[in-house]
């Protein structure tokens, strides 16, 4: 963890204030940090909370408190549970992806693997510990350390875990999947079984193309038979979700390879160049 602050510590300050208010949360800000959850729990130091919050508070004020919210309220659950904890949090543990931006997203010390394309970038999270019990949330790398779950190993196994769920996904579509819709399996949403193989060359193929467009303007849901899809649907479902459970506003191509955004054509009087 490093010891410089990259965020404006006042502004990271008027942040946890935010944070305290809005979620009902007893912190004791000091010097070094915030304690949680009182000023005898554990400190989740200045450096800790600036690595989720984004190099660009100011601009970014509602994103940031929203994962401030989630680091502080996980490292409170943490101190909760007690010598529970690392068994809850690694029962919970899965692989999450999401799109570069995306107000989950925690930065490039979050990101273990970018998925081939540059669509998504790969991380730990968490099933079930918050708010919805069908949602997953990013587990930050100071609260990875806390509990003790960093290495290979534990990634290795997110990864085939993983893996076994996209090709469940790709055997329920290949029965039943004449709706063309993709569903949540095993507490990993639709983004994060795109990290399967299986699942990709199940729908790559599917048309026999090797590439297919799949839409998933939600985390809850995507679309792979666009052809039958108002071609406003993807970008009005997209607004209209919550921020945390959003994917993306366009379709995703999708080989066995890869999951790329398309580029979108320039415009203006130089476009046709």
């Amino acid at each position: 963890m490093p010891d410089a602050i990259g965020t404006d510590e006042t502004a990271l300050r008027r942040c946890v204030l935010a944070v305290s208010v809005l979620h009902d949360l007893d912190l004791a800000p000091g010097d070094d940090g915030v304690r949680v959850p009182d000023e005898n729990g554990v400190l989740v130091t200045w450096a800790m909370i600036a690595q989720v919050a984004g190099p660009d508070l100011e601009a970014s004020e509602p994103a940031a408190r929203h994962r401030v919210a989630t680091l502080l309220r996980l490292h409170r659950m943490v101190s909760e549970l007690g010598d529970e904890a690392t068994a809850c949090f690694r029962e919970a543990l899965r692989l999450v992806a999401l799109p570069p931006g995306h107000i989950d997203h925690l930065g490039p010390d979050w990101v273990i693997q970018r998925l081939p394309g540059g669509a998504l970038d790969l991380g730990y999270g968490l099933y079930g510990l918050l708010d919805e019990p069908d949602r997953c949330v990013p587990l930050a790398p100071s609260l990875a350390e806390r509990v003790g779950i960093q290495g290979r190993d534990s990634w290795a196994a997110m990864r085939e875990y993983t893996e076994r769920m996209g090709a469940l996904a790709a055997a329920r579509l290949a029965r039943d999947g004449r709706e063309g819709v993709i569903r949540p399996v095993g507490g990993c949403d639709v983004l994060s079984l795109m990290a399967s193989r299986t699942l990709r060359k199940h729908l790559a193929e599917g048309d026999g193309t090797g590439m297919r467009a799949v839409a998933s303007p939600t985390r809850q849901r995507a679309w792979y038979d666009l052809r039958h899809m108002d071609p406003g649907f993807v970008q009005a479902a997209w607004q209209l979700t919550d921020e945390p459970d959003r994917g993306l506003a366009i379709p995703l191509l999708v080989t066995a390879d890869e999951v790329a955004v398309p580029q979108q054509p320039r415009r203006g009087k130089h476009a046709a160049l």
